[in-house]
This record gives structure tokens, C-alpha cells and sequence, in this order.
């Protein structure tokens, strides 16, 4: 290969690196929102269980703010193994970036 493809690849390879950052940077705006929704969430199952007026429908709402907590972290959980998934890929492209350095230098 000639140096200007090498070069020419560590450019893609940026590229690259800038598009995994933006997605991270998305991954935490939807850890944001989902925080901000479970805050929400939390105030309306207060006002919920001030309201109910039997032991029945406590329980019901009690479980059914269980089950959305649960979900609430599933989706911070997911979020955070994409921004893992993203990190480990910006490494290996970081790497990638080290050896096509390393080639300029032989070649030239």
C-alpha cells in the first residue's frame, strides 16, 4: 500500500471514531431522558398511592411500580452496554490507527 492510502484509511478510521463518539453521547441523552422519566414516574405513583382507596389497589399499584422500575433499568442497562460496545470498538480503532502509523514509517 502506498502511504496516501494509509492515510487515506486512517481519515476513514477517524470518521469512524467520531461516529461511535456521537452515538455514545446519544446513549447518554437516552440515560438522561430515562432518568427523568423514572423522577416523573416516581412523583405520579406517589400521588397514585395517596389517592388509592383500598389495600387491593395499593398492592396493584405497588407491583405495577416494580415492574416499571425493572423496565426503567433494562433500558439504562442497555444503554450503558452500547456506550461498552462503542468504547471497545473506538480501542480497536485506536489500535488500528497504531499500525498504519507504523506502516508509514516503514514504508517511508
Amino acid at each position: 500500500m502506498s502511504i496516501d492510502s494509509i492515510k487515506s484509511t486512517i481519515e476513514r478510521i477517524n470518521r469512524d471514531i467520531e461516529r461511535q463518539k456521537a452515538k455514545i453521547a446519544d446513549c447518554r441523552e437516552d440515560i438522561a431522558k430515562t432518568r427523568v422519566r423514572k423522577s416523573r414516574e416516581s412523583e405520579r405513583y406517589t400521588r397514585r398511592l395517596k389517592a388509592a382507596s383500598s389495600t387491593a389497589s395499593r398492592h396493584n399499584i405497588r407491583s405495577q411500580k416494580k415492574r416499571d422500575w425493572e423496565s426503567f433499568a433494562r433500558d439504562i442497562d442497555r444503554q450503558k452496554s452500547k456506550i461498552e460496545t462503542c468504547r471497545s470498538r473506538i480501542k480497536g480503532y485506536r489500535d488500528d490507527i497504531k499500525r498504519n502509523r507504523e506502516r508509514i514509517k516503514r514504508l517511508r
